[in-house]
C-alpha cells in the first residue's frame, strides 16, 4: 500500500527575501515540513505542511503588487493550503498608497474572509504596538531612525492610520486588553467590530504570550497578515485542535559548507552599519562609492580588484552603505527609487562576480530589497531552510543554477536585526553542520547573543 503524501497546511506570501526566509525558519523550528521558493514560476513541491513564497513587492506599484500577490495565492490554495498568510515587515514598512493595505484587501476579497488580523509586532526585538501605535523598545516608530528609511520612511507610528490612508475598507484595532482577555475574547471582538464594517483590524501586542493568543485566536482565519513572529505561534494551535499530530513534526538540518566566504549589504540601517564597523576591525571591507558609481566610475572592477587582493584567505565584505547627509544629497539629485535600485543593482552584479568567478560559497546579505536582487542575479528559485536561532539568524542553503552538487550556504539578514557580530560569527558557523530536534517546544528558541539584539 502505498503511503499518501502530507497535504499543504498553510502557505504564506512574503514581500521580501530576508523576512519571508525568517518566517520559514521558524516553521522549521517548530518542526514544521517547509518549502520556500523566489517568485512565481517556482513549482511549489509535494510532501511539506507549509510553504512560502517569497517576492520583491514592497515598494513597487501597488497594482504589481497586488497581481504578484494574488498569483501567489491562488498557487498555494491550488496546492492545497488551508490559510494564507500575508507575510511584511515587523516595523510595517508602507507608503499612503500602499503596498500593505492594497494587498491584503485583495486577498481577502480572493480568499473570501471577510475580515482579517493585522500583527506585525517582533516582541523579541522590543517592537510592541499599543492602542495601535508601533513602538521600538521605548520609542515610537515615527520617533525612530525608521523615518530616514530611504524607500518607506515611517513618520506616522499610529498603525491604525496609517493602514486606512492606503485602503478602501474600515481599519480598526483590537486593543491590549481585549488581547489579554484570551482567544475568544478577540474572536468575539473580530465578530462584532466585523459586523460595525471594521475588516482590517490592528491587533495590540506586547508580549510574547498575546502573539500565541493571536494565533490561537485567528489559526482558522482564510486569510491573516502580519510579521513573521505571530507565525511561530500557529503550530501548537495546529496540534491543539487536531489539523496535525506529534507525528507530523520533523527534525531539521542544513549540511556544512566550505569555500570563499563573503558578506554584501545594501542595507543603510545603523544595525547594518554598526555590524560592518565590527566586521571590518578583523576583516577586509569595501564600501561602494555611489557618488562616483552615479559619475560613471566602474565600481564592480574596483570590487573585483578587492576580491582578488583578499579572496580565498579572508572573509570580505562589500557593502553601499553612506552617511545620511550622502544618501539625502544623492535621492535630491537623481530621486530615491533610482538610488535604491543602482545599489542593488551594483550589489546584485558583484554578488554574481563573487559566487561564479571566486567561488563564494558562503554568503551573507544584508537588506531586504538587496537581497532579492542578489537572489535573482545568483538564479536562485529553492531555498532549503535551517531552524530558526534568533533576530536575523536564518541560515538556508540554496542550488545554483546547473550545480546540483555545489551549495550556497546562504543567509538573508533584515539590515535593522542581528548582534553586532553576527556576520563573522554565522560566514563561521555555515562550516559546521546545523540540526535540530524535531520541534521546539518553547518559543522563543534558546539563542546566541550575537542574534540577540535588535
Amino acid at each position: 500500500m502505498t503511503m499518501s503524501k502530507p497535504s499543504l497546511l498553510f502557505g504564506a506570501i512574503a514581500d521580501d527575501l530576508t523576512g519571508g526566509t525568517e518566517l520559514a525558519s521558524m516553521l522549521v523550528a517548530r518542526g514544521i515540513a517547509t518549502g520556500c521558493t523566489v517568485g512565481l514560476e517556482a513549482p511549489i513541491p509535494p510532501g511539506k505542511r507549509a510553504h512560502v513564497i517569497l517576492l520583491k513587492t514592497r515598494v513597487i506599484a501597488a497594482a504589481d503588487a497586488v497581481r504578484q500577490v494574488l498569483t501567489a495565492a491562488d498557487r498555494l490554495v491550488e496546492a492545497g493550503a488551508r490559510q494564507i498568510f500575508f507575510k511584511y515587515c515587523a516595523t510595517f514598512d508602507s507608503t499612503p498608497a500602499g503596498n500593505i493595505g492594497p494587498c491584503a484587501e485583495a486577498l481577502l476579497e480572493r480568499l473570501g474572509g471577510g475580515v482579517t488580523l493585522f500583527t506585525p509586532a517582533l516582541c523579541e526585538t522590543g517592537r510592541t504596538v499599543y492602542q495601535g501605535h508601533m513602538f521600538g523598545g521605548a520609542q515610537l516608530l515615527g520617533e525612530s531612525p525608521k523615518r530616514f528609511d530611504p524607500l518607506t520612511p515611517m513618520t506616522d507610528s499610529n498603525l491604525v492610520r496609517v493602514l486606512q490612508a492606503q485602503s478602501k475598507g474600515k481599519a480598526g484595532l483590537v486593543p491590549w486588553l481585549t488581547v489579554d482577555a484570551g482567544p475568544q475574547a478577540i474572536r468575539d471582538a473580530v465578530r462584532e467590530k466585523s459586523a460595525r464594517g471594521e475588516t482590517l483590524l490592528v491587533t495590540d501586542t506586547l508580549r510574547e504570550r498575546d502573539l500565541a493568543t493571536i494565533a490561537q485566536a485567528a489559526f482558522d482565519l482564510p486569510l491573516m497578515t502580519g510579521n513573521s513572529s505571530v507565525v511561530a505561534h500557529l503550530p501548537p494551535a495546529w496540534l491543539a485542535h487536531g489539523m496535525l499530530s506529534g507525528d507530523d513534526l520533523v527534525p531539521a538540518g542544513l549540511p556544512a559548507v566550505e569555500g570563499p566566504a563573503a558578506v554584501l549589504a545594501g542595507s543603510v540601517a545603523d544595525r547594518t552599519i554598526e555590524q560592518l564597523d565590527r566586521f571590518a576591525q578583523d576583516h577586509p571591507l569595501l564600501t561602494i562609492d555611489l557618488t562616483g558609481a552615479f559619475a560613471g566610475q566602474d565600481v564592480v572592477t574596483q570590487a573585483r580588484a578587492f576580491a582578488e587582493r583578499h579572496l580565498p584567505d579572508a572573509m570580505i565584505a562589500i557593502a553601499t552603505t553612506a552617511p545620511q547627509s550622502t544618501v539625502e544629497a544623492l535621492q535630491q539629485a537623481y530621486g530615491r527609487d533610482t538610488v535604491a535600485a543602482k545599489a542593488e543593482e551594483i550589489l546584485a552584479e558583484i554578488a554574481g562576480m563573487l559566487v561564479r568567478e571566486f567561488g563564494v560559497r558562503r554568503l551573507v546579505v544584508a537588506g531586504g530589497e538587496t537581497a532579492g536582487s542578489v537572489v535573482k542575479a545568483l538564479g536562485i528559485d529553492r531555498i532549503a531552510m535551517g531552524a530558526y536561532e534568533g533576530p536575523g539568524l536564518s541560515r538556508a542553503v540554496a542550488v545554483l543554477p546547473g550545480r546540483p552538487g555545489d551549495p550556497l550556504a546562504l543567509m538573508l539578514k533584515s539590515g535593522k536585526l542581528g548582534g553586532a557580530g553576527i556576520f563573522a560569527d554565522v560566514l563561521q558557523d555555515m562550516t559546521r553542520p546545523a540540526s535540530t530536534a524535531p520541534a521546539i517546544a518553547t518559543w522563543p528558541p534558546g539563542k546566541a547573543s550575537r542574534g540577540t539584539a535588535s
